[in-house]
């Protein structure tokens, strides 16, 4: 980065020749910090703009993100841990710049009252003076400029005055680039909202085609043929079309159940619960693809606090996910035992496993770890943002372990009922 030679300030500035020079340069500069919406260009922009104003040894811009300032830009360049500290507002001179809106000046680092000893400030020992000014822009703080200088009373009032002057076009080019930042994420946002609603048009078309047809195909066998077919033939027809009917019956019941989470109408009947009798249940229904299933249940495990019904619905969400990724033959591992003061219960799968990539997003809605026209098994994704769901509302907790290959094992965290509640 170019820098403009010093110069310093020893009197005042006097002349009207003198005032157009430094007015004509900060229009210059103005337009220089506000020619792009880049955010970091603005900042690199604007550092490098006021070393062109005027001289000083270390300059920084910090802005507001979340409640704290960080430091975005600096010259000479921070460092990585520099970039990585955040100052709560009120902390530190530049928190209590933004605080008050205020800018503050040390003439003398070495003998002001309101800067603390060396061996508990950040400073370098070099600087001896300091000038931070506030960035507002339409009455809103955005974070502070901070500028030093190694010798004592570097910036005077001619050059705080020049500061000043320059800190709102700084102030108003950083909260243009803030907002067209915005601008440009709420847009990418509703294109991912309009990708991820023509792909769940088209993935629950695909879903709800399948069983459909079986109930088309076979409905339509017995109703022409009937008198010609087997009575054995017709009864395994209807045992499809039932199983099909089944099947299409829990893909609307995910979605009306969806429907009421997002609306925040859905209702849980939450009392003491026998974990082992929701188990047992669960793993009693038939499939589609059917596994062996072994339950290993703790003797006298406490009753939990949960919904019977979406308990069930939970382990059923979750025997399904393992039966669908597990290959046939082999075996899925319930385990239902004490643990962290919980009820933990544990379903193992012999499957493919989740990718570490993921592992992170499986809770989300629609989303399916073998994405696409091609998946080899079938779902609308809402399996396990419902199963994440159901469990916040009953208070209890779900964890996920899994390895490439070697299969996964979600764990529910139930609470125990107290004797209280039992009673009750």
């Amino acid at each position: 980065m170019d820098r403009a030679p010093s110069r310093t300030f020893n009197g005042r500035v006097n002349g009207t020749a003198a005032a157009i020079e430094q007015t004509r340069l900060l229009l210059d500069l103005s337009r220089e910090v506000s020619a792009t919406l880049d955010l970091q260009g603005v900042l690199n922009r604007s550092l490098a703009a006021l070393r062109r104003l005027i001289p000083f040894g270390g300059g920084s811009i910090q802005l507001l993100r979340d409640g704290a300032l960080m430091l975005m830009a600096g010259d000479p360049e921070p460092t990585p841990d520099a970039l990585r500290m955040r100052i709560p507002l009120g902390r530190g001179v530049g928190g209590r710049i933004v605080a008050t809106g205020e800018p503050i000046y040390v003439a003398d680092i070495a003998t002001d009252p309101r800067v603390p000893p060396a061996s508990q400030r950040a400073l370098s020992p070099e600087v001896r003076s300091y000038f931070g000014v506030p960035l507002i822009a339409h009455g809103e703080q955005t974070g502070v400029i901070q500028i030093d200088s190694p010798e004592p009373d570097g910036f005077p009032a001619e050059a705080r005055t020049l500061v000043l002057a320059f800190a709102p076009t700084i102030a108003a080019a950083v909260q243009n680039a803030d907002l067209y930042a915005r601008e440009l994420d709420t847009i990418e946002k509703l294109r991912s909202a309009e990708r991820l609603r023509t792909d769940f048009i088209a993935m629950i078309s695909h879903e709800l085609r399948t069983p459909l047809t079986t109930l088309a195909g076979f409905s339509e066998l017995i109703a022409n043929r009937a008198e010609a077919l087997q009575p054995a033939l017709v009864s395994e027809f209807g045992h499809r079309m039932w199983r099909a009917s089944r099947w299409l019956s829990r893909m609307i019941g995910d979605l009306l159940d969806l429907a009421q989470l997002e609306q925040g109408v859905l209702t849980l009947d939450v009392t003491p619960t026998d974990v082992a009798a929701v188990v047992a249940d669960a793993t009693a229904v038939e499939v589609r693809e059917p596994r062996e299933i072994r339950s290993t249940i703790e003797p006298s495990l406490p009753l939990v606090l949960a919904d019977p019904a979406r308990l069930g619905q939970i382990l059923g969400n979750l025997l399904s996910n393992a039966r669908k990724f597990s290959p046939p033959g082999s075996t899925i591992e319930i385990d239902c035992r004490r643990e962290r003061g919980a009820v933990a219960v544990s379903i193992a799968d012999e499957g493919r496993g989740i990718p570490p990539t993921e592992i992170d997003h499986i809770f989300d809605a629609f989303v399916q770890v073998d994405p696409g026209p091609t998946r080899d098994v079938g779902g609308l994704g809402t399996g396990l943002y419902l199963t994440k769901k159901l469990c916040d509302r009953m208070g209890a907790g779900i964890e996920v372990e899994s390895k490439q290959g070697l299969g996964s094992r979600f764990t529910i965290l139930l609470r125990p009922a107290t004797r209280l509640e039992v009673v009750v």
